[in-house]
């Protein structure tokens, strides 16, 4: 008797249980399925190297539990996309359940086929969506460039053109005794870790419309002001007279590092040429020689720019502005030192040569954008190791900050915001009321008549500090 009683009990929960369970028998009517987005877009993706990953959902508008026929990339397993539906990585699947009022994720990715053009071309497919009533389609869209691709490569005297990008993987190194010379409208994207070995000379000569381009090799709009894709661009003790014109070198984990270069040669030049969005230093100099004009080192992890271990600098009409927001940032923009600790943790001072601002703007938001670290070998004569000036600049520093010595702060004007245009999109152009418009010295001017957009700084009231010249519309 309890034997049957037993057998009864299980029938009752197996009936119970094939009640509850979903059947998924209705197929959808004449609406439809719903999307969040009726087309999916890729920006322009280097061809052989796959996209990042995009998705959309699917709804279930109904209130019934529902199951969709198919859904089929178009272009099948011959497509460069490919489909990732509901979990499972197949481009094509049928009687895919939906719960009433629920959803499913469609993943998409891409990896577009080379085809010889030196210009963008669009690769397009579409997702069929087959219910009862109706077929649905979302649309692919994607933009392929073909690039110029180098790896661990070492580079004998050339010039690089701007025809198609550069993808660089591992490290691309400019050869001892070779030069190197990038076009304007050149570009060059670094794989990630991705850096460029400077042994020889490199002289990149963008142009106003035209700059040369050094940049991680993600063109996402996500990607556009992350930092750290990439590595830097080392230029290596005993290089030749380097030159940057006209350059954008964004996004890496390190700008320019410039190592005992200009010593034995014309200075290294850094002209016209914004360095942002990267992870540590935006410049970091190490007992050399540069001469930098019109430049603006923006949002950097660490300082933006570091002169370390003495050397000569002289900058004039740059923008420092630091408003790193990625993660803590302790260091000022701008960082002097002139020493190190050798092998007995002794110091070893190196002087600090020359390291004028003229014209300049240093303003970030930490409290203070600019810090020393100086010894003295005799205190009585410190401008023997540490001989800097800060000349008609615009200073961001803590209160009580001393400036008294008027043979190192001439015309400067301290903790007043510059009122950039606009910080929070990198646009540190001036705005019409800022108080670095036409404050600027002519005389420190005249070498620079031009900014960095090709305006003439001469022509109005005076000089604006930093890197670029306000006009105002009559």
């Amino acid at each position: 008797m309890k034997h049957i009683n037993l057998c009864i009990l299980i029938v009752i929960l197996l009936v119970s249980f094939s009640a509850c369970e979903r059947e998924f028998v209705y197929r959808g009517g004449e609406e439809g399925l719903v999307f969040s987005s009726d087309t999916i877009m890729f920006d322009t993706i280097f061809t052989s190297i796959g996209s990042t990953t995009k998705n959309f959902r699917v709804f279930n508008p109904y209130a019934e539990d529902m199951s969709i026929e198919s859904i089929e990339l178009a272009g099948g397993d011959e497509s460069q996309f490919r489909l990732n539906i509901d979990g499972f990585s197949d481009n094509y699947a049928e009687d895919v359940r939906v719960r009433s009022k629920d959803s499913l994720y469609i993943f998409v990715e891409v990896t577009i086929d080379p085809v010889g053009s030196n210009t963008p071309y669009v690769v397009t497919d579409s997702i069929f969506f087959r219910t009862k009533e109706r077929v649905q389609t979302i649309h692919l869209v994607a933009y392929g460039q073909d690039v110029i691709l180098l790896k661990k490569e070492w580079l004998k005297t050339q010039t690089l053109t701007k025809d198609k990008p550069y993808l660089i993987y591992d490290y691309l190194v400019v050869d001892s005794a070779q030069t190197v010379t990038i076009d304007p409208g050149a570009k060059l994207y670094f794989y990630k870790d991705a850096s460029l070995l400077v042994l020889g000379t490199l002289n990149a000569n963008g142009s106003v419309e035209e700059p040369v381009i050094f940049a991680g090799h993600r063109q996402e709009d996500w990607y556009a002001d992350k930092p750290g894709q990439w590595g830097y661009i080392h230029l290596l003790p005993g290089s030749g007279a380097s030159s940057f014109n006209y350059c954008t070198i964004k996004n890496g984990m390190m700008g320019i590092l410039a190592d005992s270069v200009g010593l034995n040669t014309p200075p290294i030049s850094i002209t016209n040429t914004k360095i942002e969005h990267v992870s540590t230093f935006g410049l970091l100099a190490q007992t050399s020689n540069l001469e930098v004009a019109n430049s603006v080192f923006g949002n950097c992890g660490n300082s933006s720019a570091a002169l370390t271990v003495g050397g000569s600098y002289e900058f004039s009409h740059c923008t420092f502005a630091n408003y790193f927001d990625w993660t803590y940032r302790s260091k000022p923009a701008v960082f002097l030192n002139n020493y190190y600790l050798d092998v007995n943790e002794e110091e070893q001072i190196v002087p600090l040569k020359k390291a004028s601002f003229n014209n300049c703007i240093i303003y970030g938001n930490s409290i203070s954008e600019l810090g020393f670290d100086l010894k003295y070998s005799n205190p009585e004569i410190p401008e023997m190791d540490a001989n800097y000036v800060f000349n008609s600049v615009i200073l961001k520093v803590k209160d009580g900050f001393d400036v008294s010595d008027e043979s190192k702060y001439i015309n400067v004007l301290l903790n007043e915001d510059p009122l950039f245009i606009s910080t929070v999109d990198n646009n540190f152009q001036l705005d019409t009321l800022s108080v670095a418009k036409d404050i600027g010295s002519y005389e420190l001017a005249e070498p620079y008549p031009l900014d960095i957009l090709g305006t003439n700084r001469l022509e109005d009231a005076g000089p604006d500090l930093g890197a670029y010249e306000r006009y105002e519309k009559k």
